[in-house]
């Protein structure tokens, strides 16, 4: 793998590690459950990719 792929997945690992933490932050700040539900479906998403890349990164 190329150093140029690998920066590129890093960025990408950086970007899935503040969608989730943005999305923690407004499922705390939110009273409304739909949008609670919703935003915690999606944190799981990206802290599901963000795992996934770091095991694949570490490998590398």
């Amino acid at each position: 793998m190329t150093t140029k792929s690998l920066q590129e997945l890093s960025e990408l690992c950086r970007s899935e590690k503040l969608a989730y933490k943005k999305c923690c932050n407004y499922v705390s700040e939110t009273s409304n459950e739909d949008l609670r539900c919703a935003l915690g479906n999606l944190a799981n998403g990206h802290k599901q990719r963000y795992e996934a890349l770091r095991v694949y990164l570490d490998k590398n």
